[in-house]
């Protein structure tokens, strides 16, 4: 809850100082996520986005999911890509380096624009 309740304060700024506020307080966490420990804190995320009131589409879920596993003093990359035909903007988060709790499609892989 702690960890949804800082992205939705996090996202009301411009998204780099969320970049910038993650990026720092992953420096300070120096143990990755394994990818259950992710899932784990992937699950705990969107549980608590289930009683907000307002959005919480995968850019809120997926920083909370990284806070969240910050607060588990685990680390995790937060992605934020597009798709190309037709465009679709998209966030989420990897550990080990696979992402966790999104359905892959192959045929129409995301391009990632900025990892935190």
């Amino acid at each position: 809850m702690v960890g949804f309740w800082s992205a939705v304060v996090l996202l009301r700024f411009q998204l780099k100082h969320s970049v910038a506020v993650l990026a720092a307080l992953k420096r300070m966490t120096r143990t990755p996520a394994v990818v259950s420990e992710a899932a784990d804190a992937v699950a705990a995320a969107t549980a608590a986005g289930n009683w907000f009131p307002g959005r919480a589409a995968c850019l809120e879920n997926s920083l909370a999911s990284a806070l969240t596993a910050i607060l588990m003093r685990r680390s995790v990359d937060w992605c934020i890509g597009v798709r190309l035909m037709p465009y679709a903007a998209h966030a989420w988060v990897e550990a080990e380096g696979t992402p966790v709790g999104e359905l892959d499609d192959p045929d129409r892989p995301f391009i990632v624009i900025t990892r935190t």
